[in-house]
């Protein structure tokens, strides 16, 4: 998990929002649960403990209230997706086909096709799903 911070923060022209508390997080985890969606994994928290989002290339890591209107807000994103309400997915981020998704129930993060909403890629740790996504 280092080495894919480290990596994106050394990418020149990725856009990073500074880190997010943990206060700003328990609020974030509620309002996702109180809508229908699945908690955020312990991985895609450390990220937001290092950023609070990430813009590289079109891509996008969202975050928690992010500042910056170049960032999309994780809850609005979920509430916005097709995918909202489903108990056991949460939208991490995307890029302009493809949503990062954590799946609850399998354990496991998801490239999800936007149009069809079709699980194109699954993996197992966070750090070559976010990769994918950024394509870095």
């Amino acid at each position: 998990m280092n080495e894919l911070i480290k990596h994106i923060k050394q990418t020149a022209s990725a856009r990073l929002a500074a880190p997010v508390n943990t206060q700003k997080i328990i609020l974030c985890q509620k309002e996702l649960t109180q809508n229908g969606n699945a908690m955020l994994p312990d991985a895609f928290l450390v990220i937001l403990h290092s950023f609070n989002a990430v813009s590289y290339d079109g891509a996008r890591i969202f975050g928690i209230n992010p500042e910056s209107k170049n960032f999309m807000d994780i809850v609005l994103a979920n509430q916005m997706s097709p995918l909202a309400g489903k108990q056991n997915i949460v939208i991490l981020g995307c890029d302009e086909f493809d949503y990062l998704a954590y799946n609850t129930e399998t354990q496991t993060y998801q490239i999800i096709d936007k149009e069809d909403l079709e699980v194109l890629e699954e993996y197992s740790e966070i750090e070559p799903a976010v990769k994918h996504i950024l394509k870095i």
